[in-house]
């Protein structure tokens, strides 16, 4: 269903460059669908709804908050359903699931919620509200762990994230808490998804992988399959490269 509705994926860089000219139009609107997403404000908890740990229903009434601000509608229950999908799979699918690792729970002390039904993730910390990577058309955020590359002792968020309803994309992005921004590494796989593999803090390898729902219609569990490296993340002279393997 998501695949229906959302996605189309184009198999193989040369059906890619055979259908340069359709795919022009999505990539355009993909474009324009990132410029809205990375110019979104920061939304401020308010401090009596501050917690140490928010439930399922906390994060929607702040999601709900988050959406008014940055002036977005979006449908955000089943009653809004208008594809046609049965009672069954509308009550799988507009659903929101806590995604936070044990590790980044305990090294960090945020929280990621994912919002299945468009595929987008976003980390309350310390009264705040972030959006991180971009899932318009993909899976979102898939992988996520905990960095340093800047070696300031406060731990950092990497992940891997797909997205693009015209044309497969998948990207590595860091959230840095102290500069509380997001940056997207200068790494593109086309087609296919990519997972993180941590050797240190500072150095990560990067696998293309398979993915298959663990469930039907839900975007938050996936079958992880790896399989071959592509890329290692490593911090040099206080920046972070990503170095393509051939």
């Amino acid at each position: 269903m998501k695949k229906i509705f959302f996605m189309a994926l184009i198999l193989g860089l040369l059906l890619v460059t055979m259908l340069g000219c359709e795919t022009k139009a999505e990539d355009e609107k993909d474009n324009s669908s990132i410029n809205n997403h990375t110019v979104q404000k920061i939304y401020k908890v308010p401090i009596e709804k501050i917690k140490k740990q928010y439930s399922i229903e906390d994060f929607n009434e702040l999601y709900t908050e988050y959406l008014k601000l940055n002036n977005i509608d979006i449908k955000t229950s089943a009653e809004d359903d208008k594809t046609g999908m049965s009672k069954e799979d509308q009550l799988k699918y507009y659903t929101i699931s806590d995604i936070t690792p044990e590790n980044v729970k305990k090294e960090i002390g945020c929280q990621i919620f994912k919002v299945n039904y468009t595929c987008e993730s976003y980390v309350i910390y310390k009264g705040e509200f972030f959006p991180i990577g971009f899932g318009f058309g993909g899976y979102g955020v898939v992988t996520l762990t905990t960095c340093d590359f800047d070696e300031d002792g406060q731990k950092d968020l990497i992940y891997t994230f797909s997205w693009g309803s015209g044309l497969h994309r998948s990207h590595i992005g860091i959230f840095d808490f102290s500069e509380k921004k997001e940056t997207w590494l200068d790494f593109v796989q086309l087609n296919e998804d990519i997972v993180l593999e941590k050797l240190s803090d500072s150095i990560f390898n990067v696998y293309t992988t398979d993915l298959e729902l663990k469930e039907k219609l839900n975007y938050t569990r996936y079958i992880i399959a790896p399989k071959k490296i592509v890329a290692k993340v490593i911090a040099k002279r206080g920046s972070v490269e990503v170095t393509p393997l051939k």
